[in-house]
């Protein structure tokens, strides 16, 4: 029995239909759930010590004997560590503006 190519072709062009729409489906269900999770990410708040400008009555400076400095908030505790040339130019700025106070407090 001899097969026609017609006959092939009728059979395949509904199953390829079919596979091509399920092929779609499945890519656009991942793309959504790849939209979620990214969303979901986005969405996660990342709290950034550095982000919050501190008063000298909300915070105490130390200098270590590495000379990093340590900046410690008076009401919780909590603490940061810089390291050695930030600490230094921290701390000398900090002096300075005590000292330029307590230079114009005594005039």
């Amino acid at each position: 029995m001899k097969i026609e190519r017609e006959k092939v072709m009728n059979l395949l062009k509904p199953a390829m239909n079919v596979i091509i729409i399920a092929a779609v489906g499945t890519i656009m269900f991942r793309l959504g759930i790849a939209y979620q999770a990214n969303e979901s990410q986005e969405n996660i708040k990342i709290d950034n010590p550095y982000a919050h400008a501190f008063s000298p009555e909300e915070i105490s400076i130390a200098v270590n004997e590495s000379n990093e400095l340590i900046m410690i908030e008076r009401s919780t505790g909590k603490y940061i560590v810089y390291s050695d040339q930030i600490g230094q130019t921290i701390f000398g700025m900090y002096a300075n503006r005590i000292h330029q106070e307590v230079a114009n407090a005594g005039k």
